[in-house]
C-alpha cells in the first residue's frame, strides 16, 4: 500500500477549527492515516514519497455542489444540447486545477448510463442530481429541450435516485425561470436572428428586466425603461418597444409558471426519496423557495447571492430561509472575473459578514465561473469571513448537506479519504498540488502524468 507524506505544511482541516502550523499529513493508500507535528523527513524511513510542503497551506479537496457541464448529457435544466465530450473534460480539468476534487453536476436530465459512468473518465469525483419530474420536464421542453432524448424524458427522478443520483436539482434554473440563462443564451440569440446585432448578456438582462422586472411579471413592463434599454443595446430603430416586449415575453413566460410549479413538485419527490433538493433561488422564485423551506425537506437554496436580488432583499430572504432550516448556498458566478452578468462582490461579502452562508459553489456563469478559492481569498482579505469557516463552507459543510455527494471527504482527519489540496496561503487560488483518493493528480499546478 502506497504511503505519501505531506511534510511541514500548515493546515486548515475543514472542520472550522483554527489553522494548524507545521504538520505532517501521512496518507496510506486512499486514506489519511495520521496528522502529526512535523518531524525530520528521515524519521519516516521507507515511504513511497515525501512531498516537501513547507510554506504551503493544506486544505481538504473542495466539494462543489453546483456545477454545469461536468457530466455527459443535456446541458442545464432546460435540456439544452449537451457539450462535446472534450469540453466536459476541459471543464473538469478546470475545476481540478482550482482545487475541486468532487463536483455535483446539476444539469438534471440524466440517464442510468450517465449515472454509472461518471467516475470512470476523470480523477475528479462526479456526482449527479436529477430534475426529471413532470413539471420540470414540461418547462424544459417549452424553454428549449434541444438535447433531450427519449431516454432522458423517460428516466424519472425516482429512477435516477435509485441509480445513484444524490439529490434533486437544479430545480428551476435561470433557463426556465427567466434568470441568467435567458440573458446570456436565449434573448441574445433571438435578437441576433431578428436583427443581426450581437448584444452582450448584461444588455439582454437589462432588456429582460425592463420588460418583466426582477420578479418576472408582465405587469412590470415599463415603456420608458424599455426604450432606454434598446438604446443602450444599440437596437434603437432595429426593434420597436413592442417587438422586444414580445421577444422577451415569448422566451421567458411560457415556461415560467410551470417551472415555479416544478419547485414544489420536486421538493415532494426529494422528501419521499430521502435526498436533498437544490433549487434556483432568485428574486423571481424567492416566494416559492421560502414556501418549500417550510415543508421540512432538506433544501439547498442555490446561489442565494443571485444578481437579481437587491441587497437588503437577499439578506432578509436568506435569514428567513435559515430560520426555516434551509441551507443557504452562495455561488462565485463571475463576480471577480468576466462579470458578464454579476455586478461585483458586495452582496457576496454582505452575506458572509452577516453569517448567512452555509455552502459555497461556483455555478456556471455561461462558462465564466470564478474559482471558489478566489472568492475565499478575496472575502478573507476583505475581513468578512474567517478562513477556517470559509473553507468549511466549501468542504465539510457540503458533505454534511448532501450526504451522498462525498462520503468520508471534506475534512482532513485520520480515517478520511485523502482528498487534499496544497496551495499558496498568500494567494489561495494558486493551487500547486491536488491529491484525490491518495493519488497525486496535480503537481506544480498541472495535471500529473500517470
Amino acid at each position: 500500500m502506497r504511503t505519501t507524506v505531506l511534510h511541514g505544511c500548515d493546515l486548515v482541516d475543514g472542520t472550522g477549527s483554527d489553522l494548524r502550523h507545521g504538520v505532517d499529513i501521512v496518507v496510506q493508500g486512499a486514506t489519511i492515516r495520521e496528522i502529526v507535528p512535523t518531524r525530520p523527513a528521515e524519521t519516516y524511513g521507507t515511504v513511497d514519497e515525501i512531498v516537501e510542503a513547507a510554506g504551503a497551506l493544506a486544505l481538504p479537496g473542495l466539494i462543489n455542489n453546483h456545477t454545469h457541464g461536468t457530466a455527459y448529457g443535456p446541458l442545464f435544466p432546460s435540456g439544452h444540447e449537451g457539450l462535446p465530450p472534450g469540453q466536459v473534460v476541459a471543464n473538469l480539468d478546470r475545476h481540478l486545477l482550482e482545487g475541486t476534487t468532487t463536483v455535483l453536476c446539476v444539469d438534471g436530465f440524466v440517464t442510468a448510463e450517465a449515472v454509472a459512468r461518471t467516475d470512470e473518465d476523470h480523477p475528479v469525483t462526479v456526482r449527479l442530481a436529477s430534475c426529471n419530474t413532470p413539471a420540470c420536464l414540461r418547462a424544459a421542453t417549452i424553454a428549449d429541450g434541444g438535447g433531450l432524448t427519449d431516454e432522458n424524458r423517460a428516466f424519472t427522478a425516482r429512477r435516477a435516485v435509485g441509480a445513484g443520483a444524490v439529490a434533486l436539482g437544479e430545480i428551476g434554473a435561470g433557463h426556465t425561470l427567466g434568470g441568467g440563462g435567458a440573458s446570456y443564451m436565449y434573448i441574445p440569440a433571438e435578437v441576433a436572428r431578428r436583427t443581426g446585432v450581437t448584444i452582450a448578456p448584461r444588455q439582454a438582462d437589462a432588456l429582460k428586466i425592463s420588460v418583466l422586472g426582477r420578479h418576472i411579471s408582465a405587469s412590470s413592463f415599463d415603456r420608458d425603461t424599455v426604450e432606454e434599454a434598446l438604446v443602450a443595446a444599440g437596437l434603437a430603430g432595429k426593434l420597436s418597444v413592442e417587438e422586444i416586449r414580445d421577444i422577451v415575453s415569448d422566451i421567458v413566460l411560457p415556461a415560467f409558471d410551470i417551472a415555479l410549479q416544478g419547485l414544489g413538485e420536486a421538493a415532494e419527490y426529494a422528501h419521499r426519496a430521502g435526498v436533498p433538493v437544490l433549487v434556483h433561488n432568485a428574486a423571481a422564485s424567492m416566494t416559492q423557495v421560502a414556501a418549500i423551506a417550510r415543508t421540512g425537506v432538506r433544501l439547498i437554496a442555490g446561489h442565494s447571492n443571485h444578481s437579481s436580488f437587491e441587497l437588503r432583499e437577499a439578506l432578509e430572504h436568506a435569514e428567513r430561509l435559515k430560520e426555516l432550516g434551509a441551507i443557504v448556498d452562495v455561488s462565485t458566478l463571475d463576480t471577480f472575473g468576466a462579470r458578464r452578468l454579476t455586478t461585483g462582490p458586495e452582496l457576496l461579502y454582505a452575506m458572509f459578514a452577516a453569517g448567512l452562508v452555509d455552502t459555497i459553489s461556483t455555478d456556471y456563469a455561461g462558462g465564466h465561473h470564478d474559482p471558489i478559492l478566489l472568492a475565499i481569498d478575496r472575502a478573507t482579505k476583505a475581513g468578512v469571513v474567517r478562513l477556517p469557516a470559509a473553507v468549511a463552507m466549501a468542504t465539510a459543510n457540503v458533505a454534511d448537506a448532501i450526504p451522498g455527494v462525498a462520503p468520508r471527504r471534506g475534512r482532513v482527519t485520520p480515517g478520511a479519504v485523502a482528498d487534499l489540496v496544497l496551495t499558496d496561503p498568500a494567494e489561495l487560488p494558486r493551487v500547486h498540488t491536488v491529491i484525490i483518493g491518495g493519488e497525486i493528480v496535480v503537481r506544480g499546478g498541472r495535471r500529473a502524468t500517470v
